[in-house]
């Protein structure tokens, strides 16, 4: 089976289904999957998901086409051998083009992260990052750590960085992982090695490194977002900078500190929601000029021609920015919902308990969604 083409091999584990003439579904096409939808990622009429596998089925990651109604998936190495145990999980997925990348993450004690790829048509996957750390069942933070995926267009970036504990002098030298010190009376973490990688062909290769940080909660070089060529990174105080696919410098924007929920950068918008409100910032200027409260616990997934795509709960909403107008879809169904907005239009993923084809993918085309937004 794995040997055949993707086109044929699917077949056996996804269908299309015609849309339900209802409003969780807003007129939509819908694609069947057999594993439960975990996570969605989507460039242009693309759009990729993780799903589960079933009984003793490795998880897949599905590619469909639903303009073009064509159908990809590829096998992972996780959850292979159900009830094991062990961590297996892929928490991350990602499509730039005709390529489809994901992160998985398996182990015990300590934590394996992997970040694969292939491209839609090829019988090849590759791996193009790996990092090991104790941050399985042993919950312990130090280590290596690959993360933080995305894709548009032809572009794949990704994160990468380590961590260890530094505890003050005259501390209990057996927790300290760190060379040096921690600066105060108490312990702490250190992320060092943090770097912006791009995927060329089958590596990673690093664009842009950042120095030391300490007591930090995660990498000062984390992505959010990707687009057009830019890849938008946010530092822990907020601040986001915007870096061209070779590693230079596009922009800074001064966005405050705070709790965030979601970054999404897309032509000269930058949107980010940061303690429940969502603020749109103009990428040339760095100014804010707009700020709109969402209902509690809203998160942020995308950003495409003046729509703002949040979730909260399991309703999925499509908030136009320039006059505040929101609609919502709301699935059918229990468990992850997940949703991204391109050009064609809006995807969102659901699962329902029906026999063995539990996942949903709907596509709704930009113009219904602008029909309905009025």
């Amino acid at each position: 089976m794995k040997r055949l083409t993707f086109a044929f091999a699917v077949l056996f584990i996804v269908s299309l289904i015609p849309a339900a003439a209802s409003s969780s579904t807003g007129g939509a096409s819908v694609l069947r999957t057999r594993g439960y939808v975990k996570h969605i990622a989507a460039d242009g009429l693309r759009v990729a998901a993780a799903t589960n596998g079933i009984a003793r089925k490795c998880d897949r990651i599905v590619v469909w086409n639903p303009v073009q109604r064509t159908i990809s998936d590829v096998k992972t190495n996780v959850d292979c051998f159900k009830g094991d145990g062990a961590i297996n999980e892929v928490p991350e997925v990602a499509i730039a083009g005709k390529r489809v990348a994901w992160m998985e993450g398996v182990g015990g004690n300590s934590l394996e992260l992997s970040i694969r790829s292939r491209m839609l048509g090829a019988k090849k996957t590759l791996t193009i990052a790996f990092a090991a750390n104790s941050n399985g069942a042993e919950m312990q933070p130090d280590g290596d750590y690959v993360g933080n995926l995305v894709g548009d267009g032809s572009l794949l970036a990704y994160n990468a960085w380590h961590v260890c504990s530094a505890v003050p002098v005259g501390g209990e030298d057996d927790l300290a992982t760190c060379t040096e010190p921690a600066p105060g009376n108490h312990e702490v973490l250190d992320f060092g090695k943090q770097q912006l990688l791009e995927v060329v062909g089958k590596n990673g290769v690093e664009i842009a490194s950042a120095p030391d940080t300490v007591n930090a909660k995660r990498t000062s070089l984390e992505i959010v977002s990707v687009d057009a060529g830019r890849i938008a990174t946010q530092a822990p105080n907020g601040e986001v900078t915007l870096y061209s696919s070779e590693g230079d410098v596009v922009t800074q924007i001064a966005v405050p500190a705070g709790s965030f929920a979601g970054s999404a950068l897309q032509g000269s918008q930058l949107v980010t929601l940061r303690d429940g409100d969502l603020e749109l910032y103009d990428v040339s200027s760095g100014e804010l000029t707009t700020t709109i409260p969402l209902a509690a616990g809203a998160v942020l997934r995308d950003l495409q021609d003046d729509l703002a795509v949040y979730i909260v709960g399991r309703k999925v909403h499509v908030l136009r920015l320039s006059d505040g107008a929101d609609i919502v879809y709301s699935p059918p169904g229990k468990g992850a919902v997940d949703a991204q907005i391109e050009s064609p239009g809006l995807f969102y993923s659901y699962s329902v308990p029906d026999g063995l084809d539990h996942g949903r993918i709907a596509f709704v085309r930009f113009a219904k969604v602008l029909q309905k937004l009025g």
